[in-house]
């Protein structure tokens, strides 16, 4: 029987789940035409989800392994009340797609509100049935591949069921008790396990640098954090659109399902140069080429994490 490799399997990953992103946020679809004109390369460098539930991080981070990622990295976000690590292919390079994964920091919340996050997060979990999907990740694991119907079917559960919110909408008065808290883990809230950005490489896209790519993107429109992260020269720089305000389900207080106004997807540009050691000097692959850092930085992430954040005063819809 032939084993698609981790390598495969992570193609198809990011091919289904960036399809299912462009199907919900325009700035993406708009975005991918401008490359095109550009006559760049629309080089997906990464993922980020966000996520209350621990449960649903392990499961994510066990899938990921069938796909060649593995944790690396950890960044914290205090004022966000959020922890996050990378998960990365190994080896040194960094045209590899990565996912920058988030978890709510529930020991950071009053507890009040913080129970009513496990609530919504069991709520959720009692909704989907995972269990053909852990048996395809155990056969994955056992053979170091999977076959193309298994592949087919891992893929799809991963994007459309993992990364999903399941089951009934949440209630009104929960998703207002989160943000008032973090309006970052009510965005993620609202959104559930799913891309909350996605992110372009500058170069491969064929700009000459990220201030003329976020030029460029201004003059067509999209709307954009109000600076660039990072200084230039430095060895990662990036900025994203802002999400649109879209419309959530949400159960009110009589059990009527209402919506809410919310801010859950983005796009975000990136341009990572050489990495460098702590003293600054310039680091190389063995071959003699630069070696490209491939990694993040919490203080870009923290203004990053901006561009999607839902706000109690803004929710009525």
């Amino acid at each position: 029987m032939t084993l698609l490799s981790p390598a495969a399997l992570r193609a198809r990953f990011v091919e289904r789940a960036t399809a299912k992103f462009a199907s919900n946020v325009p700035d993406f679809v708009a975005l991918r035409q401008l490359v095109q004109q550009q006559g760049g390369v629309f080089r997906n460098d990464h993922g980020a989800i966000r996520t209350a539930d621990p449960e649903v991080r392990a499961l994510f981070v066990r899938a990921a392994r069938v796909l060649g990622l593995h944790r690396d990295r950890d960044y914290r976000f205090p004022a966000k009340k959020l922890v996050s690590f990378d998960l990365q292919a190994t080896g040194e390079d960094s045209t590899q797609f990565k996912v920058f994964v988030s978890q709510v920091d529930l020991e950071a919340f009053p507890p009040a509100v913080a129970e009513l996050l496990r609530q919504d997060c069991a709520q959720q979990a009692a909704a989907v049935d995972h269990g053909a999907f852990l048996a395809q990740i155990g056969r994955a694991e056992q053979q170091g591949g999977l076959s193309a119907a298994d592949a087919d079917a891992f893929v799809e559960h991963f994007a459309m069921r993992l990364m999903n919110r399941n089951g009934a909408p949440m209630k009104r008065s929960t998703l207002e008790a989160v943000a008032a808290v973090s309006p970052e883990a009510a965005s993620a809230l609202a959104l559930g396990p799913d891309f909350n950005h996605v992110t372009i490489d500058v170069r491969a896209a064929g700009f000459d640098g990220i201030e003329t790519m976020a030029a460029t993107m201004a003059a067509r429109g999209f709307r954009l954090l109000p600076a660039i992260q990072g200084a230039p020269g430095t060895k990662l720089r990036q900025t994203a659109t802002m999400a649109a305000t879209m419309a959530t389900p949400v159960l009110e207080a009589d059990g009527r399902e209402g919506s809410a106004a919310t801010e859950k997807q983005f796009v975000e540009i990136i341009e990572r140069s050489v990495a460098r050691a702590e003293d600054g000097t310039p680091l190389w692959q063995d071959d003699g080429r630069p070696l490209i850092f491939k990694h993040f930085l919490a203080a870009n992430a923290e203004k990053i994490f901006d561009a999607a954040a839902t706000k109690a005063s803004g929710m009525v819809c």
